[in-house]
């Protein structure tokens, strides 16, 4: 999983890209938050040649075993938890066929009116729990932070429909001029 991305890190390296930008890299194109950590200690110490460095990534390694151990462990007890859920909305889906089949008197009164507002109910209250279900059994994964910002990339929306493709296609001068198109303040917003 890695290897791809460690094999052009070393390509970067040979071709003479500097080290915190080849690294930069790496860590875009691996794109996790956890990474970005070890990264991140890896460009600090070739930017500032501290000491220190084995120390660090020693700590760092011990901090990524315990989460990868923990991380299994949600995963196991959610994987119990969306197995329950199966169980509930298959158990559900057969009691339902099973009545409208073999008892359809029991069924009857939800063909009124007030029944298929009843049923409605408790449909929505099923749809409601399975949601909350599910909700419990995603993961969620925190957020990169050694994201760059590049400014040479920018999707501008067009002013109007007069616009054509030269304006769209031209080099914003400088970020900080307010009110223009492609800029961070303008109202006709960037998405970067």
């Amino acid at each position: 999983m890695l290897r791809p991305h460690l094999d052009a890190l070393v390509d970067r390296l040979r071709a003479r890209t500097p080290l915190p930008e080849a690294l930069q890299i790496l860590a875009d194109e691996i794109d996790d938050a956890s990474a970005d950590i070890i990264v991140a200690a890896l460009i600090l110490n070739a930017k500032l040649r501290g000491p220190g460095l084995r120390q660090v990534l020693g700590a760092l390694a011990k901090s990524a075993r315990e989460e990868v151990d923990m991380r299994q462990r949600v995963m196991a007890q959610r994987a119990s938890t969306r197995r329950s859920v199966q169980i509930v909305v298959a158990v559900s889906i057969a009691f339902v066929l099973g009545l409208s089949i073999f008892n359809r008197e029991f069924v009857e009164p939800y063909g009124t009116p007030v029944g298929q507002l009843v049923l409605a109910m408790v449909c929505a209250l099923f749809a409601l729990g399975f949601w909350w279900l599910r909700k419990l059994s995603t993961v969620e994964t925190p957020d990169r932070f050694l994201v760059r910002d590049e400014p040479g990339v920018q999707f501008v929306r067009p002013r109007g429909p007069a616009a054509t493709a030269d304006q769209l296609q031209q080099p914003s001068p400088h970020p900080s001029q307010p009110g223009l198109p492609g800029y961070a303040n303008s109202p006709e917003g960037v998405r970067r």
